[in-house]
């Protein structure tokens, strides 16, 4: 379950709303900072690419919330199970955003390949390990959020 609260931080994918309606900083880089609602919280298995879930049209629900201090938290509501909490730092590129997991012992690092056009962010390419009912096996998470 360590690895779903990981990825659900994620998280992509909150708390503070301070984005501003552009899609870019100023400095060149997407502005991910701001409460974005989760729309798709994807995993599909690497070894098998027809097997995936996708937890928010499981019935999840969930917010992330990037600061402007680089920090990020994520509370995603799976039905039956409960709250997930999750949070830590994050870096971006123009083209990356990878985030560090400081809720988990030890922290997991995941880098997804990020666009931000308009009021939504896209994060693909993320791999964590993710339980499709066997165990733990190495998946691609693609979260897709919107302001």
């Amino acid at each position: 379950m360590s690895r779903i609260r990981s990825a659900v931080f994620a998280a992509v994918l909150g708390g503070v709303v301070a984005a501003c309606s552009s899609d870019s900083t100023g400095n060149g880089l997407p502005n991910v900072v701001g409460a974005w609602t989760i729309t798709k919280f994807e995993f599909t298995s690497i070894a098998n690419p027809a097997t995936k879930t996708d937890l928010k049209a499981a019935g999840g629900t969930g917010t992330i919330t990037f600061n402007s201090n680089s920090t990020w938290a994520v509370a995603f509501t799976l039905p039956g199970q409960g709250v997930f909490n999750s949070n830590g730092t994050y870096t971006e590129t123009a083209a990356t955003l990878t985030i560090t997991v400081t809720s988990d012992t030890p922290p997991e690092i995941i880098t997804f390949d990020m666009v931000v056009s308009g009021s939504t962010l896209s994060l693909t390419g993320g791999t964590a390990d993710f339980d499709f009912g066997t165990g733990d096996v190495p998946a691609h998470l693609t979260i897709i959020a919107t302001k």
